[in-house]
């Protein structure tokens, strides 16, 4: 971590490419709205779930490659790059793929259920940083590092600060634009991105874990037969 743009330029490729999306997204709505007075990308790529239930599922995965606003772009950048260097490790780029899009698809869900008729496209990632700091914790859970202006905890701890400092700022965000209701379900939203990942590597490790315990179980047997 000491030289920050080496080991990003180091990620293997389809990190490296789920990077530059999100890098380049939100610029790119900005150009298009300033210089073409045209929202087009927006329309397409935002969830909207009036949309979803009329065909277009792939609102449900696209909407968290796109940023709606420079703070939450730049927030959600760093969580990025930070969270993707850490884990890039323990993944290939096929699986941490499949890990977001996943993620993406069980935060779109409370919205889809709960507003069946809103046509507003949205934009928002939160739902695979949670996804990604279960992923955090799940695997280095017990590590410790330091928080500048708070010190030395677990890596458990610091990712449920965040999550909480997430989920305050994304509740009273959204509270002025759609009340108590529209609040709690973005909000919870993004809890379910973070279930979501926590249960999928939970899954992931069980099934390592029982291969394991057949291939050992063929070993013994194989042994005895000897």
């Amino acid at each position: 971590m000491n030289k920050p743009i080496q080991n990003i330029v180091s990620l293997p490729k389809g990190m490296l490419l789920f990077l530059a999306i999100y890098a380049l997204s939100f610029p790119a709505l900005l150009v298009e709205h300033l210089v073409f007075h045209s929202d087009v990308m927006e329309s397409w790529i935002g969830f909207s779930p009036a949309l979803v239930w009329k065909g277009q599922l792939w609102r449900m995965v696209s909407y968290e490659l796109f940023a709606g606003s420079a703070i939450a772009w730049a927030v959600n950048l760093f969580w990025f790059v930070t969270l993707i260097l850490i884990l890039a490790r323990d993944w290939s780029p096929l699986n941490f793929w499949i890990f977001c899009l996943f993620t993406a698809f069980a935060g779109a869900v409370p919205i889809g259920l709960a507003f069946p008729q809103l046509n507003a496209p949205l934009l928002s990632a939160g739902a695979v940083i949670f996804g990604l700091l279960a992923a955090w914790v799940r695997l280095y859970g017990r590590e410790r590092l330091i928080m500048v202006g708070i010190g030395e905890m677990s890596v458990r701890q610091a990712a449920l600060i965040i999550a909480a400092i997430n989920a305050v700022v994304s509740f009273f965000g959204t509270l002025p634009c759609g009340g108590i209701w529209v609040a709690f379900i973005f909000t919870f939203s993004l809890f379910c991105g973070g279930l979501a990942g926590w249960a999928w590597l939970a899954i992931r490790d069980k099934r390592v874990m029982s291969r394991g315990s057949q291939m050992a179980e063929s070993e013994r047997i194989a042994r005895l037969e000897l």
